[in-house]
């Protein structure tokens, strides 16, 4: 009898190992954020080349511009972002507290529009 559960057992253990796939992981790189960076009046790209910042407590990042209106930064770093893009002719855009976690292989990527507002003639 004893055999029959020692089998028994090895074969429930076995079961489960298939019922959770093991975790596979790619070479992917991914950046924690993308901005989408647009004028807010026409939706399209700012008349600008935009910049922006990560901040993470004492961590400070310059984003990366890719295609004139995207900006990207925290690459596979997982944290609590405050984040602030700009343009020459645009008021500043900020948010702060976005959180970028872990999924185990890689950051999870948050996506945002930055919709750039330019300052109103006095």
């Amino acid at each position: 009898m004893r055999p029959l559960t020692i089998v028994l057992a090895a074969l429930i253990v076995q079961g489960c190992r298939v019922i959770e796939p093991d975790l596979v992981c790619t070479a992917q790189y991914v950046y924690a954020v993308t901005v989408e960076v647009q004028d807010s009046l026409t939706g399209g790209p700012p008349g600008s080349t935009p910049t922006g910042t990560l901040t993470d407590g004492e961590y400070q990042e310059t984003m990366e511009s890719y295609g004139g209106r995207f900006l990207q930064g925290g690459g596979e770093r997982p944290g609590t972002y405050d984040i602030e893009v700009r343009a020459e002719g645009y008021r500043p855009w900020r948010v702060e507290g976005v959180v970028a976690g872990h999924d185990g292989c890689h950051v999870e990527s948050i996506q945002l529009v930055a919709e750039m507002v330019a300052p109103t003639a006095p």
